[in-house]
């Protein structure tokens, strides 16, 4: 039976859509916007002097964020708020749809520069295009989000206050992060043509030799056979 050329084309646009998801869901874009978000996080809920003593570096696959820390004598006293901080990383967690089920800390990657893949340009050439890709405060407040963006950050405020009613300056806190990040992503997808060679994001500095956004350049070089030293016991 023929269905005609529109058929045909209806179809075909389809099958088209399915793969374009499948791909999509496969990169886990919205979960790393997620992620994102998060770690972003990180200074609010652990507080000075410890938010200039360590950094998130990415979430595993076992759903532990694991922190890189500046010094031993930081990483023991983390150690000793490892319970708190996972339960409060899991409430944060919960709202955005990530599962966090530890910490895992690191003392090699904190004073660690990453090098950036090598281009062949001046060095007035690479300052601009890192000013380039950098999206300013006006750049962000440029990017029109979709319905159904507006729509998933409200979303995303219910859920926070479903898994927990009791701190809403960090749910405010949240959101507006992952608003940033949305926006940011948002932006960069306009603007910047290269992409991480791990999770396809756009990236505006890649590192190591196979191009690697930061966050898939550090889970690359953290081993998980080194997840847990001395401070974690």
């Amino acid at each position: 039976m023929n269905d005609g050329v529109f058929g045909g084309k209806k179809r075909s646009m389809s099958s088209v859509n399915k793969v374009l998801n499948k791909v999509v869901s496969s990169l886990n874009l919205d979960k790393r916007l997620k992620e994102h978000t998060l770690m972003s996080l990180w200074p609010t809920i652990i507080g000075e002097p410890f938010a200039a003593k360590s950094r998130p570096l990415f979430i595993d696959h076992e759903g532990n964020m694991v922190i890189a820390v500046s010094e031993a004598a930081a990483g023991q006293e983390l150690s000793l708020m490892r319970t708190q901080l996972v339960k409060r990383l899991r409430v944060a967690g919960s709202g955005l749809g990530i599962e966090i089920r530890g910490i895992r800390f690191d003392m090699k990657h904190f004073h660690r520069k990453e090098e950036p893949v090598t281009v062949k340009e001046s060095a007035v050439e690479r300052r601009q295009r890192v000013i380039d890709n950098s999206p300013g405060p006006d750049d962000l407040a440029s990017v029109i989000l979709t319905g159904e963006e507006l729509a998933d950050i409200q979303a995303l405020k219910k859920r926070l206050t479903a898994a927990d009613g009791e701190n809403p300056q960090i749910h405010d806190r949240i959101v507006s992060l992952y608003e940033k990040e949305l926006r940011s992503r948002r932006w960069m997808e306009t603007h910047v043509s290269t992409r991480c060679q791990t999770c396809n994001l756009p990236s505006a500095m890649l590192f190591g030799s196979h191009g690697l956004c930061s966050m898939c350049f550090f889970a690359s070089q953290v081993r998980p056979a080194q997840s847990e030293n001395a401070l974690n016991h």
